[in-house]
């Protein structure tokens, strides 16, 4: 059975990049560039949204193997008692909070006993939200997102093929990242075929038109983080139909795998080059090549006049970063700075522009000065004036804080 289309999306477009939405930009090809806004403490969901996930449908157990354990009463109890919230997702008493927590912390502690209800409840598609105030409280946004770190702490081979399992049944963008992180965590570097498989299958649905609503940026994540040189394919091929995020995962590819890909689409024919070159201009001090092409391209008059904004906010450190990624880092303690936001309405598009998270040392950002300057000596399109002007400016002004919260000391 292939993966159905969802009857519900799981987070609306505006709650996954925290912000009023933005309006999109009159062309595709390029991103709107609004005030900043403070990164959220987390995507937060709906109030409360009962789903159907679609399945993938591919069984992970061998044929003729041995009948799996039941649930006992005790752990279903356990599991249900998780779903037993407030209609509307009203915000939790501390005594509800508490006693939430605690059914979750005995199902962990049943340990692999624990873990066939909670795969008989993830085989059933439906999910609760917890909604933005009690996912504060609880440390989850859904009910299902609870049971995946469960499994996650439960570990062993039965949390590992119950969150393969999982993995395996979820066509929700977001879960796929989710357990995708949970089963590098659990047993590093051995499951990234099934991780990389299961986020083909997901963006081939989104392309068939049957994700309406979500967005795959969560997909994206899993292929720059977990695919390497294999996800380059399926990089390149999703440029035409999420040109930001395509170019966003080929730039963050380990090891420069996808800079020859940026380099051909930034050097080729058609008016759809400005991504690629923007993300070459991102990574230009990071790879050598990258910076070569870039600095050609502009020597030769090859940048749009329309280009120059968009290409020096990159060049003054405003870098695309995936929402749940920056969030991600977040959550594990790197300091994050104000971000702008940008929505693409073409292929639902979501990303942040703003300073990397855990920021850039001085001496990172005299470098960035310092292509600016050589970038400014060669452009000769008016538009890069004032483009190259403001990344100075902004850039400065970084250099100058980085400076002064050194101390005297360590200046």
């Amino acid at each position: 059975m292939s993966k159905g289309a969802p009857e519900t999306p799981a987070v609306a477009v505006a709650e996954a990049v925290a912000a009023p939405e933005l309006p999109a930009p009159s062309q595709v090809e390029e991103p709107a560039v609004p005030p900043p806004e403070t990164l959220p403490p987390a995507p937060a969901p709906a109030a409360e949204v009962v789903k159907v996930v679609a399945p993938l449908g591919r069984p992970l157990a061998a044929p003729g193997a041995a009948a799996r354990p039941v649930a006992s009463a005790e752990t279903r109890q356990m599991v249900e008692a998780l779903m037993q919230l407030t209609p509307g997702g009203a915000p939790l008493s501390a005594e509800q909070a508490a006693a939430w927590k605690h059914s979750l912390q005995a199902l962990v502690q049943q340990g692999a006993a624990g873990v066939p209800a909670i795969r008989d409840f993830l085989a059933l598609s439906k999910d609760l939200s917890l909604g933005s105030v009690n996912a504060q409280m609880l440390g989850y946004d859904t009910v299902r997102g609870a049971l995946f770190d469960a499994l996650r702490q439960i570990g062993g081979p039965e949390g590992t093929q119950a969150s393969l399992e999982a993995l395996n049944g979820t066509g929700d963008p977001r879960e796929v990242l989710a357990l995708a992180r949970n089963l590098e965590s659990m047993a590093p570097g051995e499951h990234r075929g099934e991780m990389l498989d299961s986020a083909r299958q997901v963006l081939g649905m989104a392309s068939r038109g049957e994700l309406a609503g979500y967005d795959v940026g969560p997909l994206f994540e899993v292929f720059q983080k977990y695919g390497g040189a294999e996800a380059l394919a399926d990089l390149e091929q999703a440029w035409g139909q999420w040109r930001y995020y395509g170019a966003i995962g080929l730039a963050n590819l380990p090891e420069g795998a996808g800079i020859p890909s940026l380099i051909k689409m930034a050097t080729g024919p058609g008016g759809d080059r400005g991504q690629a070159l923007e993300m070459l201009a991102q990574v230009s001090l990071q790879y050598p090549e990258a910076r070569a092409v870039l600095l050609d391209q502009i020597r030769g008059g090859k940048v749009a006049p329309n280009q120059w904004p968009y290409l020096g906010s990159v060049l003054g450190g405003d870098h695309y970063q995936l929402p749940d990624a920056l969030w991600y880092a977040a959550q594990n303690g790197a300091p994050i700075d104000r971000q702008k936001t940008a929505h693409i309405e073409w292929g639902n598009q979501n990303f942040y522009q703003g300073p990397i998270p855990g920021g850039s040392s001085p001496d990172q950002v005299s470098q960035q000065l310092a292509l600016v300057e050589e970038i400014a000596a060669i452009a000769s399109d008016p538009a890069a004036a004032q483009a190259l002007q403001n990344a100075r400016a902004v850039l400065n002004r970084r250099l100058t804080s980085l400076i002064a919260a050194l101390g005297p000391v360590n200046q």
